[in-house]
């Protein structure tokens, strides 16, 4: 059964981000980057530099991240920021460490630094599939990929969110091959039985049956941020505004519990201030 890991580059340059990406693989979809090694298929995600809010979406569904620094302008400080609040493992990359450690040397991703090496880590299982695209196919029916978090079989039962219609997985592929099931980390393509495409309009993910969901996560933010109410929340694939209240973030939508970690992301801060203001967690 095929397994995976999942990379973020991040970079403030398209055309560094685009080079790492591919010394790890090949673009085989827009920004999306493979490698197949064995039994594990290695997806390298590649957001463009110019939108912050794909970078964090990409990185919260990642097991490892890319950080690449070289012209120590904000954009790439909001990246190490970004970096941080994920509490994922990583290789940050740069000439210039000496400026590296000047400046972000209080973060926990300076002990990170390193010459570029492959870095696969394993996907923990976290009970859902997260959804990027549906559509038809004839022939086939409601078509969504997306990468799989937990492991997923033939003929299982989701629950499609935020409209939480029940669905059964018709056939599963993987690189434009049949499978019977999949493991987490796997860019998957799923073909749906029991569903009309305008029914899961929106759909953002398929969970499992009895995971728990939440609206409320604990908040903590950066030192170096200024103060917000209302922001984003990147966790786990999922993109949702919330206000903060206290040391907790209200959210205008659900989450499973077994998101620990998100990105907290003001995009009305002030100039010369950072976006990136924090994480949010469960306990």
């Amino acid at each position: 059964m095929l397994k995976g890991s999942i990379i973020t580059i991040l970079g403030a340059d398209e055309s560094e981000v685009n080079s790492l990406a591919e010394k790890l693989g090949k673009k085989t979809e827009s920004y999306i980057y493979y490698r197949k090694i064995g039994e594990l298929v290695r997806s390298v995600l590649a957001p463009s530099p110019q939108k912050l809010l794909d970078q964090a979406e990409s990185l919260s569904i990642s097991s490892s991240f890319y950080l690449r620094i070289s012209k120590f302008n904000a954009l790439e400080a909001e990246l190490a920021l970004m970096a941080e609040a994920s509490n994922i493992q990583g290789i940050v990359l740069t000439d210039d460490v000496e400026t590296f450690n000047k400046y972000f040397k209080e973060l926990s991703i300076s002990k990170m630094v390193s010459e570029f090496k492959e870095l696969d880590i394993e996907v923990q299982d976290k009970g859902y599939v997260y959804v990027d695209r549906a559509f038809n196919v004839k022939g086939v029916g409601v078509v969504v990929l997306g990468f799989a978090l937990t492991q997923v079989n033939v003929h299982d039962k989701l629950i499609a969110l935020p409209m939480k219609k029940e669905v059964e997985v018709k056939s599963i592929q993987v690189l434009d091959e049949d499978q019977e099931g999949v493991l987490p980390g796997t860019r998957i393509g799923f073909a749906l039985r029991n569903v009309k495409l305008e029914e899961i309009e929106g759909i953002n993910a398929l969970v499992k049956p009895g995971v728990k969901m939440v609206n409320k996560v604990k908040f903590k933010k950066f030192k170096w941020a200024a103060d917000a109410q209302s922001v984003h929340v990147v966790a786990g694939g999922f993109r949702l505004l919330g206000t903060i209240q206290g040391d907790e973030i209200v959210l205008n939508g659900e989450i499973p519990e077994t998101v620990k970690r998100g990105i907290v992301i003001n995009m009305n801060a002030k100039p010369k201030t950072p976006r990136v203001i924090g994480y949010c967690y469960l306990e």
